[in-house]
Order: C-alpha cells, then sequence, then structure tokens
C-alpha cells in the first residue's frame, strides 16, 4: 500500500514538472527571450557596424541581401548560423564566417571560389572551380583563358585533373582543352592542337600521374611539342607512339608544304 502511495506521488510530481516545462516553453520562455533581447538593445547591443571582407568577385548588393540585416537589430537575435547557409548559397562563395563583435558589431569574412575551367557540357559552358562545382554561366568572356574541360563524367573528376596539372604548371598552363574518354582517363590538347593520351589514374603500376611525370621528361629533353605531330600516346609504361601530323608525313616523303 504504502509503495503503491509513492508511485502514485511519483507520477504527480512527474507531471507537475512536465506541466512547468510546458509552460516555460510556451509562455514563459518568449517572456525571458523577449527580456534578454530588449535588455540587450537597452545596454547598446545592436547593430551598428557591419564589417565585410573578402568580397571581389562575389556582388555586394547579394551579399548583403544574403544576410537581410539592417541598423539598430539587437545582435543576440541574430541567426549566425542561417546566415552562414544563405551566403554559402551564393554562386562565388565557398565558405563563410559571421561572427558577433560586440557592443554593435557584426563580421563577415568570405572565401570565394577559384575559377579553374570552363566545363561544356551538352552545349551549354559553365565556369567551375577546382572542386567541380558550378559557379556561374554568366560573363564567360573574362575566363576565356581557362582550360575547356569537356566529356561525360568530366566535372566529377576535376580534383583528380587539378592534382595531375600541379605537378608541372610549366608544362599545364598550355593546356587548351582537357577530354574525358569513356569517363575513364584524360586526354589533354595543347596549345598547337597536339594531344597527349593519359592512361587512368588508377592504374596502381602505370597511371596518369607516372604517365605525365614521363612526358615532362620528354618534353624537356626532346621538345616533342615542337615536333610535326598531332598525337601523342602515353598510355603504355615500356613505350610511347607518336601520329605523325599531315604536314608532318609530307615533309617525309618530301613533297613540302601543300599548296
Amino acid at each position: 500500500m504504502i509503495e503503491a502511495i509513492r508511485q502514485h506521488r511519483s507520477w504527480i510530481y512527474g507531471l507537475m514538472f512536465l506541466g512547468a516545462g510546458l509552460s516555460y516553453g510556451i509562455w514563459l520562455a518568449p517572456l525571458v527571450e523577449n527580456w534578454v533581447v530588449e535588455r540587450s538593445r537597452d545596454a547598446g547591443f545592436v547593430l551598428n557596424d557591419l564589417q565585410v571582407e573578402g568580397v571581389n568577385r562575389s556582388k555586394r548588393a547579394d551579399v548583403l541581401a544574403a544576410l537581410d540585416v539592417d541598423d539598430g537589430v539587437p545582435l543576440l537575435t541574430m541567426d549566425l548560423e542561417l546566415m552562414r547557409k544563405q551566403l554559402e548559397s551564393l554562386p562565388w562563395v565557398k565558405e563563410a564566417k559571421v561572427t558577433r563583435v560586440l557592443p554593435g558589431g557584426l563580421h563577415v569574412s568570405l572565401t570565394e571560389r577559384e575559377p579553374f575551367a570552363l566545363w561544356q557540357k551538352e552545349g551549354k559552358v559553365r565556369l567551375i572551380d577546382g572542386t567541380g562545382t558550378v559557379i556561374t554561366q554568366r560573363g564567360l568572356a573574362a575566363y576565356s583563358h581557362l582550360m575547356m574541360v569537356v566529356g561525360e563524367g568530366a566535372d566529377l573528376e576535376i580534383t583528380e585533373l587539378q592534382g595531375l596539372l600541379a605537378k608541372n604548371e610549366g608544362l599545364s598552363g598550355r593546356v587548351k582543352t582537357a577530354v574525358r574518354v569513356g569517363e575513364r582517363r584524360w586526354d589533354l590538347i595543347f596549345d598547337n592542337g597536339i594531344r597527349v593520351k593519359l592512361p587512368e589514374a588508377a592504374d596502381p603500376v602505370y597511371g596518369a600521374a607516372r604517365a605525365w611525370q614521363k612526358f615532362a621528361s620528354l618534353e624537356a629533353e626532346y621538345h616533342l611539342l615542337g615536333r610535326e605531330v598531332d598525337v601523342i600516346d602515353m598510355r603504355l609504361a615500356d613505350r610511347m607512339i607518336l601520329r605523325v601530323s599531315p604536314e608532318g608525313r609530307r615533309r617525309m616523303n618530301g613533297t613540302g608544304w601543300a599548296t
């Protein structure tokens, strides 16, 4: 009997605490929050100094619209995480940091995406960064000097391509087009039209990275890109296959230049 009474009392106390919690959440919590906001406003913790850094290619108007704040707004009411997400939804913004600087400041720091290449798919060209993320389809004339990337699945392997080209930046600067072949490997087309065929990157014995380094060494020694060839096949570990260009064939046959 005594144990039953104790259990009954435990249920009553539990319901009382639950009721108190619900009352706080429904009625008291908003009052407390409003009181804190008003006291912070009275203390001067309101926005009067907005500092934004890292805006280079983004439009400042778009950044301000994403922040959606005005002078005089209490700092404690701002949802900094929401602001960060809205900023990072902008095309050029890779990373955003938003911090309060009491008593009245808000500091915004942006890291923008770096253009890496132009990606062509289904007749449309887009500007992408080194991760394959699309930045924009507008104003591409300013980026016409960048490499063109084409082929099914090319955008998914941009990181692989970027890492490959970074191993020899001097030579990589002459690559005008990177073609993803069969969603497995890359063909690199240089500024003079010569195509270099690379093996698959995943090959554990002789992959794209080793083939690219081998080509760079051969180019430095024999100046392959200055030869009368149009294809340099680096896909085999024990040999390099050259396809002579039409001009080269005419010279080899002693017929000179075509008229």
